[in-house]
């Protein structure tokens, strides 16, 4: 997973210099191909973070291949969806402000059902057996409580990753059509400038 997400990013940075190329020379339909790709690129790091969940489902939590900068924005295992209000071009539009107030109504409902699973979670011991559980039904209390709780944290980062993208295609459904590319180079920017400050941090030693 390190080495697809060092490419990843790789890739994101390039198709952010496009995007605002397009932006800046008014190229509607470039624009408009470029975020189709941008979407695309995300998705096949929600694909890639569902398969790294099948096998270890802490470290689909918290990734060891974010930088403990970065790992102070987690929510679930990435950004909180009601982030990407904040890469909105304003003015912001009445469907804006109703889809903002139902995903911050599911944003709390997930904290809720992480609450609950996080007191299960307080015992190094049953974090460490979620860790090196193979899923069978075994007789040892611990195993059980393992798998039921490890397939708890799976299922909850799969409707949490579900949320960031129905946020982020829920925005661009909302937007004028001129705000949209906007909107998505802004959200790039915002986690490439996130991930290029944990880099300098951890290569000062702070």
């Amino acid at each position: 997973m390190e080495a697809f997400f060092t490419e990843w990013v790789r890739q994101e940075e390039s198709l952010l210099s496009s995007l605002l190329a397009a932006i800046l020379s008014d190229d509607h339909a470039d624009q408009s191909r470029l975020v189709s790709l941008a979407v695309a690129h995300i998705e096949s790091y929600y694909l890639h973070k569902s398969r790294l969940a099948e096998q270890d489902v802490v470290h689909a939590f918290y990734p060891r291949y974010f930088t403990p900068f970065e790992r102070t924005f987690l929510w679930l295992g990435g950004f909180k969806p009601s982030l990407a209000f904040k890469f909105i071009p304003p003015p912001s539009s009445d469907a804006i402000t109703r889809l903002r107030r139902s995903i911050l109504a599911e944003e709390r409902e997930m904290s809720k059902q992480m609450a609950s699973l996080q007191e299960r979670l307080a015992a190094r011991e049953l974090l460490e057996a979620i860790r090196t559980s193979d899923h069978r039904n075994g007789d040892n209390s611990m195993e059980r409580a393992a798998t039921e709780v490890g397939d708890g944290l799976r299922e909850l980062l799969v409707s949490a990753d579900r949320l960031r993208l129905c946020t982020l295609r829920g925005i661009m459904e909302a937007l004028e059509p001129a705000d949209v590319a906007m909107f998505v180079a802004n959200a790039m920017k915002f986690h490439l400038n996130i991930r290029r400050f944990g880099l300098q941090c951890d290569n000062r030693g702070d």
